[in-house]
């Protein structure tokens, strides 16, 4: 539950005029398009600890492939006030690794992840591979780019009761210089795709010290030929998205059996390859034999590799720890866990600090999209143009989620149709505010549709490839080919509920 003897502290729009927006990846580029466009705040201020845009899109890999590091802190990894440190290479001054792989495309299809009015170029294909996705994502985000600082990594966050202003202090990476500057208003775009969650298990520990470097996080992957060498058995744990694409490349590539250790079944689109055996979930590691045993009593023997593929923990860790002040207490609230981010009203702001917003929270969402319609309703939010509810109100809208996704790590899921209902409900708020300021997509029947069968789509785009061997581009093509049926249970119309999404 939310702190208790915290007042709500309100939004006062004529005293939000300086804006700090913490990223400038997909997310934070389309949330400062929509403040800029909102033409209320005197200074939007953008910082980004990479040298350019595109967040989790850049390639590292290849930068780091020869200095035996992992991305991940510890083994186990279930601490979330962490911060991750870039890494040295010699011919950059800093890196910071990122989770995309040498031979990743989408699980989306483009016509879902588009922007508001950027379309990717027509010989692009259905599900672009990261290059094209990272290439659209420079060219949408070259506009703001006057509003960046780039190399500037934030490295502390705290709220100053008594002007209502962030103190908010950032480090150059070139120079190690550490600047403090104030604003009326913070806005987080980071993403949550940086620190490795990797769940303890008995033996766990133990295994990472006798065997050195056999244990990784799917951050560490990149491709399938770097696992050549391996002789003994390859399981990866986890069955979301990372989990059933690397799988499937190894499979595919090494034509040997790959273990997969699942507790539940994928919301997302899986390639099959009869070599990917699914295995139940871990029950411990045994060191002195180099073996798994699972739930079910079973035991995988001779195992080399294991690939964790169980997601990212939630994690601010420029937030203050242990401050005091009213602000800094429900700043330092936020982060539990690190399972999910406490006290929120519409995944976006602090019941009690609504000058302080995320973008970019929910999972199994379209996160570009998603990111302008969210940065649509703050930005009117913070201009006074949106009322928000009472507090209590807002207490319900946290603890409805709760009581239908639980209190931890799927309290941020919106799988279809949450998704499109929770999009809508914040366009209806942003229709309401009036006319000016920046719109985000507005899901129409056919993108309905293909939000509902997307997993029918993606196996249609890989059959037609393997068939054909050409990369389909359009949903027409597919659907003429007859690669693609619609499921008898695809939609093209929901409904907004009268309460949450």
């Amino acid at each position: 539950m939310r702190p208790t003897q915290i007042r709500l502290i309100k939004v006062n729009p004529d005293k939000i005029r300086r804006v700090a927006v913490i990223g400038a990846g997909p997310v934070g580029s389309g949330l400062t398009k929509a403040l800029l466009n909102e033409k209320h705040f005197e200074s939007v201020k953008v910082f980004e600890k990479r040298s350019n845009f595109g967040g989790l899109w850049n390639y590292t890999k290849p930068l780091l492939k020869d200095s035996n590091v992992t991305s991940s802190p510890s083994v186990p990894c279930e601490y979330p006030h962490i911060r991750i440190q870039p890494q040295p290479h010699p011919e950059e001054t800093h890196v910071f690794q990122t989770a995309v792989y040498k031979y990743l495309d989408t699980n989306v299809p483009k016509t879902l992840m588009e922007y508001k009015g950027h379309r990717f170029p027509t010989d692009t294909p259905l599900f672009p591979v990261r290059e094209q996705v990272l290439d659209y994502i420079m060219k949408y985000s070259k506009p703001i780019e006057k509003y960046v600082t780039f190399n500037s990594e934030i490295v502390k966050v705290s709220y100053e009761d008594a002007t209502a202003e962030y103190s908010v202090k950032a480090q150059n990476l070139l120079s190690k210089e550490i600047t403090e500057e104030k604003f009326d208003a913070v806005a987080v775009a980071t993403g949550f795709y940086d620190l490795p969650f990797i769940p303890s298990r008995p033996g766990l520990k133990e295994w990472n010290v006798k065997y050195p470097c056999s244990v990784s996080h799917a951050k560490d992957f990149d491709c399938p030929e770097d696992f050549h060498g391996v002789e003994g058995e390859i399981l990866i744990v986890g069955n979301s998205a990372s989990g059933a694409d690397l799988a499937f490349e190894l499979a595919n590539e090494l034509q040997k059996p790959i273990y997969k250790s699942k507790r539940s079944e994928s919301k997302l689109p899986a390639p099959f390859d009869p070599f990917i055996k699914d295995v139940p979930d871990i029950r411990e590691f045994n060191p002195s034999t180099k073996s798994i045993t699972f739930v079910d009593g079973t035991e995988l023997k001779n195992v080399e590799k294991v690939i964790f593929c169980t997601g990212y923990l939630k994690s601010l860790p420029f937030l203050p720890q242990n401050e005091s002040g009213v602000g800094n207490s429900i700043l330092n609230n936020l982060i539990g866990d690190g399972r999910r981010v406490q006290n929120l009203y519409n995944h976006i702001l602090p019941i009690s600090l609504p000058t302080f917003g995320i973008i970019g929270l929910p999972r199994f969402v379209l996160p570009t999209r998603l990111s302008e319609t969210q940065g649509a309703w703050l930005s009117r939010v913070w201009s006074g143009r949106i009322q928000l509810p009472s507090e209590e109100l807002q207490q319900k809208y946290h603890d409805w989620f709760i009581e239908k996704s639980g209190d931890g790590s799927k309290y941020h899921d919106l799988a279809f149709p949450w998704d499109v209902q929770y999009s809508q409900r914040l366009n209806r708020e942003i229709r309401h505010a009036g006319n000016g300021g920046y719109f985000g997509v507005e899901w129409k029947g056919d993108q309905i549709r293909a939000r509902s069968a997307i997993n029918a789509i993606k196996e249609g785009y890989v059959a037609y490839y393997k068939a054909t061997g050409t990369k389909a581009k359009t949903l027409d093509e597919l659907l003429e080919s007859g690669y693609l049926k619609w499921p008898e249970d695809s939609k093209s119309c929901v409904q907004i509920p009268t309460f949450v999404p």
